[in-house]
């Protein structure tokens, strides 16, 4: 699953079309090319150059984000939230969204607190659809 899995042609666009690795070897959210895809768990991931592609399928999991996607403070409180991929932050090497950039910044305000809190909560809601929450 994920957030912002837009449909395009049958298949679900992870990230809004965002490249997951830009986060970490551009430190910013940036537009992928749909002439650049690869196909993850059912989603297709979209990266601004095959460079990016092959660094993703040689490590998906040190690239794809937290809580699926799923903005991050709501899933401290059993949610499942669209997130904004311009909402973002890098924590210990592991990406995370947030619904916008205001709720990034209180989430800031106590990251580890809220990371603990979400990963806790996040093995409880991590299977159940987000509209059963």
């Amino acid at each position: 699953g994920g957030p912002a899995l837009a449909e395009k042609e049958g298949k679900k666009i992870a990230l809004s079309g965002y490249d997951v690795v830009s986060y970490f070897t551009k430190n910013r959210a940036e537009k992928g090319d749909p002439k650049y895809t690869h196909d993850h768990k059912g989603a297709t991931y979209q990266f601004s150059s095959d460079e990016q592609k092959k660094l993703f399928i040689n490590d998906p999991g040190k690239y794809l984000p937290q809580y699926d996607g799923y903005c991050a403070y709501g899933v401290t409180f059993g949610k499942k939230l669209e997130a904004d991929p311009e909402a973002w932050k890098i924590v210990n090497g592991k990406l995370y969204f947030n619904l916008d950039k205001d709720l990034l910044k209180k989430w800031e305000t106590n990251t580890a607190d809220f990371i603990k809190e979400g990963d806790s909560q996040w093995t409880v809601i991590q299977d159940i659809p987000a509209s059963e929450l």
